[in-house]
């Protein structure tokens, strides 16, 4: 039995060890956007995004490997998973807000990213059906129609985008309230491709 009298110094000592730590430094803002500037620059984005759609490549082979059932499908994200705006985000630092993505989406073209558009094109010639799940406003729709158009992707089955009046602050809600009626309407969800976690 470990006395009482050592217990109660190792705590001490974990306490006092924790206290006298130093506290993590805060990241300097502006040169975390430095790094990821040139970081981007130097190709390393590129390279870590083929990187992280490589498990998903992986995957869908696999199901293409018998029949495909008709009830497979893929559910994909837009912006910074089909498309890049990275211009968007270097020129505002960053600094995201709904106004200025607007204004970005209907003055400027977003360019596909390769990694995902192999996916999404491997998808295709299988007639697996791709539904598209967006955190753009509904507002934005004919330009976002435009900009998918441009960037060499067609023949989805659906595209849903945030509805006018959303007001949750999350997208998660959204979205997954998406994927449930998919599976509802009996699609088995073989992919689901995006950036974060909603």
């Amino acid at each position: 039995m470990i006395p009482r009298r050592l217990i109660l110094s190792s705590i001490a000592l974990l306490l006092v060890g924790c206290v006298s730590s130093p506290p993590e430094p805060t990241p300097n803002v502006s040169l975390l956007k430095a790094r990821c500037v040139e970081w981007h620059a130097s190709g390393g984005y590129n390279t870590a995004f083929a990187r992280a759609a490589e498990p998903g490549r992986t995957a869908l082979e696999r199901y293409l490997r018998g029949d495909t059932p008709q009830n497979f499908a893929i559910v994909f994200d837009i912006d910074e998973t089909l498309l890049s705006n990275w211009t968007y985000l270097r020129d505002q630092q960053f600094a995201i807000t709904p106004a200025s993505f607007a204004e970005w989406t209907r003055a400027e073209r977003a360019i596909p990213l390769q990694a995902t558009r192999d996916i999404y094109a491997r998808a295709q010639a299988y007639s697996i059906p791709i539904f598209l799940v967006t955190g753009r406003s509904e507002g934005l729709r004919a330009d976002t129609l435009r900009d998918l158009e441009e960037a060499g992707y067609w023949g989805w089955a659906k595209l849903f985008m945030k509805p006018v009046g959303y007001t949750d602050p999350s997208i998660i809600p959204f979205k997954s309230g998406v994927r449930k009626a998919l599976t509802e309407h009996g699609y088995d969800i073989i992919l689901n491709i995006g950036d974060q976690d909603s």
